[in-house]
């Protein structure tokens, strides 16, 4: 039985030229005026016609190219039973990416009205005439078990909360049917199997134990801060057979006008900081109206209590706008949370953590009864609940590392995105994108980016076991990480969510060739600030279940539409791709 197959298809691309001829036949025949690089014939009696819609051009080509793409299983997608274009394939957001000139339209795939788990499509079309830019994503035949469930919601709540070690399904819990597809690796027939299932999201169980295994030598979870609420609230993704009620998959659910005022403060390492915050009736608060970040102080409460101490009814306030050294920590948290917004916005052009603008909350002096420590030491940072949590160590507060801020953050982002699920090889490409992007914003400023030969390719200096780093980019095997793929071994999910901490070296390795790649004359190969923009472009039209070579072949995908207009600087980005990927195995 057939499961998903990967989409990564450009018209600047030089495989499948007949579908490349096809698509240009349907521009040209659709009255869509001209596409990229190919003059459309007769173009007197088509460019004076509107072009179609963003969605009914993307649904055209997405019709068209799975069609052609010489699969029967993708075809059996474009001739349901339906006169529509791709009507099994539900519009999730529109929005403008610029930096490719083009509408973004992300597709979720679906069956019989029900949603297809991991079946995502992402067609970029061109802002102007429509034509299109690329596809990317995957999608699977449509299964072929009966849509309707014989076991009820309530029946399969009993089931999963059966299932796990502790904790209950909540009696309110609305689960989703979905279609999930049991790889034959997960424990499926040897072909695969496809499950009709209720999925219940973010559920208060912890999975039952899987057998014990020895972990590698030195794996001590030294390339990562340790137990977060994330895990230890125990929140998951559960999925239950809608037909016999067995478990058959799961994975963590985690990462007025107003008139902004200049405000300064010393930070954790004594530095001066300038910031905006908020002017109230009685001071001054950290509450940035224009980026839309606040900034609290929980007091050293126990983020572990049940429930968890609410937050204080408003952000920190001070008598001035100069706090001096009054709020070291939260200056710390303020600052480099604005510097994350600023790349994210500034220079990936992202309104903020999901795009929408949302706030960014951090909250600071936080302590964990779990944490292995006695009060006020809780030696952890992390992006929970959509709000950044701050601990302390040695009497600093971890708000100082802006590295594993922007690593945090940026699971936020993923979580609105590709959502990758946190397991195995998709949870290690998870956390190796929330490395990347940590590594860039703490080396991007004060010079936007700095020169990359003086960057600091470590993550949480000092953080690690010893007082090394957590990880480190430029050599993963120095915290104790593979560096190649060879080394990849299938592990248990009980062992770090199936390695996502431990293997996400290998793919930080293959972004550490790339951004450090140069030619014989020194010059870069592919530009940091062109590849940061490239890899957030990849991470944002990835899939659930994304691995490592999905990656790259995306990243290939979006730096062709990039480029297609400079043939000489695409062909030495897309050899500076081969070259770092391929180094480790990728």
């Amino acid at each position: 039985m057939a499961g998903f197959e990967k989409i990564h298809f450009s018209l600047s691309g030089d495989s499948a030229s007949g579908q490349q001829t096809r698509l240009r036949r349907l521009t040209r025949d659709a009255g869509f005026g001209r596409l990229q690089g190919f003059t459309v014939e007769s173009a007197e009696s088509t460019d004076n016609r509107p072009p179609p819609s963003p969605e009914t051009a993307s649904r055209l080509y997405l019709q068209t190219y799975l069609t052609d793409a010489g699969s029967e299983a993708l075809a059996q997608i474009s001739t349901p039973d339906s006169p529509a274009l791709a009507p099994d394939l539900r519009l999730v957001t529109s929005s403008r990416t610029e930096q490719l000139f083009a509408q973004t339209l992300v597709y979720e795939q679906t069956w019989k009205s029900i949603p297809v788990f991991g079946g995502r499509v992402v067609v970029d079309v061109d802002q102007a005439d429509r034509s299109l830019v690329s596809i990317n994503g995957q999608l699977a035949p449509p299964p072929t078990k009966s849509p309707v469930a014989s076991l009820s919601a309530q029946d399969a709540a009993g089931r999963a909360s059966g299932w796990a070690a502790s904790g209950t399904v909540p009696a309110d819990e609305a689960p989703l049917l979905t279609w999930y597809y049991l790889e034959p690796d997960n424990g499926g027939a040897p072909a695969g199997d496809w499950r009709l299932v209720w999925r219940f999201r973010s559920v208060p169980l912890v999975p039952p134990a899987e057998p014990a295994a020895a972990p590698p030598p030195d794996h001590d979870h030294r390339f990562c801060l340790g137990p977060s609420p994330r895990s230890r609230a125990a929140l998951i993704d559960v999925f239950v057979d809608a037909q016999d009620g067995e478990v058959v998959y799961h994975f963590p659910s985690t990462p007025a006008l107003a008139i902004p005022i200049a405000m300064t403060g010393d930070d954790v390492d004594g530095l001066s900081r300038n910031f905006f915050g908020l002017q109230t009736p009685t001071g001054f608060a950290l509450s940035d109206p224009l980026r839309n970040i606040v900034t609290f102080d929980y007091s050293l409460q126990d983020i572990d209590r049940t429930p968890p101490p609410p937050l204080p009814p408003s952000p920190i306030n001070h008598s001035s706008q100069h706090l001096g050294s009054a709020h070291r920590a939260a200056v710390s948290a303020h600052h480099n949370a604005t510097n994350v917004f600023n790349f994210f916005n500034d220079v990936l052009k992202r309104d903020g953590v999901d795009d929408k603008g949302m706030q960014l909350v951090s909250i600071v002096n936080v302590w964990s009864s779990r944490g292995g420590d006695p009060s006020p030491q809780w030696r952890n940072a992390v992006w929970w609940n959509k709000r950044m949590w701050y601990g302390q160590s040695g009497g600093h507060s971890l708000a100082r590392y802006l590295d594993v801020i922007g690593h945090e953050l940026t699971h936020g982002v993923t979580e609105s995105t590709a959502d990758l699920v946190y397991r195995d090889l998709p949870g290690a490409l998870n956390e190796s994108y929330s490395d990347i992007f940590g590594v860039i914003i703490a080396n991007w400023y004060p010079n936007e980016p700095e020169p990359i030969g003086s960057w600091n390719w470590q993550i949480g200096a000092g953080l690690g076991a010893g007082g090394g780093p957590l990880r480190d980019f430029a050599d993963p095997s120095a915290t104790g990480q593979p560096n190649h793929f060879s080394s990849y071994v299938a592990w248990p999910y009980s062992r770090d969510y199936g390695g996502v901490h431990y293997y996400s070296g290998i793919h930080n390795k293959a972004v550490h060739n790339l951004l450090t790649g140069a030619d014989a004359a020194g010059n870069p190969t592919f530009p940091v600030r062109e590849a940061a923009l490239m890899l957030y472009l990849t991470l944002t039209r990835l899939t659930q279940t994304s691995d490592f070579a999905d990656s790259r072949r995306t990243l290939e995908a979006v730096t062709r539409a990039h480029y297609s207009g400079d043939p000489a600087k695409l062909a030495i980005r897309l050899a500076a791709i081969a070259s770092a990927f391929g180094t480790v195995g990728l």
